[in-house]
C-alpha cells in the first residue's frame, strides 16, 4: 500500500491559529502514526496545517483532491464535518476504497453509512471516541497487508 488519505473534522478544532480539543489532536496523531506502518505516505490536513498554527493563505480544494486520487485507502471519520462529506464524495466517484469510522452513538445519513454499497470498503463502528477504533483500523490494515494490499 502507497498511500493512505486520512479524511476527519478540521474546522471545528480550529480556534485562529489554535488547536481546541487536544484528546482529538492525540488521536489523530496516533491514526497518522498507525497509518505510516502500513503505506509509505500519510495524507492529513490537520498535519499540513500544522493543527491550525499554520493555515493556507488561499485554501485550495484542489491539493486535496490531489492528493485523494493519489491515495489507495481513504480512512474517513465524518462526524458531523461538511468537508469530509465532500471527501466522501470525491472517494466514491474515483472508486476508491474507504474505511469508514462511525460511532455507535451519532446518527448518520444513509448516504454516509451505505456508502460501502456503491464503492469498495469497510465500516468500523467504535464507541465514544475515535481512538476506540485503532484496535480495529491496525487489525484491518494488517490483513491487507497480509494479503499483499489486495483490498
Amino acid at each position: 500500500m502507497n498511500k493512505i488519505f486520512i479524511a476527519c473534522p478540521f474546522i471545528k478544532y480550529v480556534d485562529g491559529t489554535g488547536f481546541t480539543n487536544e484528546s482529538y489532536k492525540k488521536f489523530t496523531e496516533d491514526l497518522y502514526e498507525l497509518c505510516l506502518r502500513f503505506a509509505h505516505s500519510v495524507f492529513l490536513a490537520l498535519k499540513r496545517e500544522e493543527y491550525g498554527a499554520k493555515p493556507l493563505d488561499v485554501y485550495s480544494c484542489k491539493m486535496d483532491l490531489d492528493e485523494l486520487i493519489n491515495s489507495d485507502i481513504i480512512i474517513a471519520l465524518p462526524d458531523d464535518s461538511m468537508g469530509v462529506a465532500v471527501e466522501l464524495g470525491w472517494a466514491s466517484a474515483y472508486n476508491k476504497f474507504i474505511v469508514l469510522l462511525l460511532n455507535e452513538k451519532q446518527n448518520y445519513s444513509a448516504l454516509v453509512k451505505n456508502i460501502t454499497t456503491i464503492t469498495p470498503g469497510h465500516i468500523i463502528w467504535y464507541n465514544d471516541e475515535g481512538k476506540n477504533a485503532l484496535p480495529e483500523i491496525d487489525s484491518f490494515l494488517e490483513t491487507i497487508r497480509v494479503s499483499k494490499g489486495d483490498i
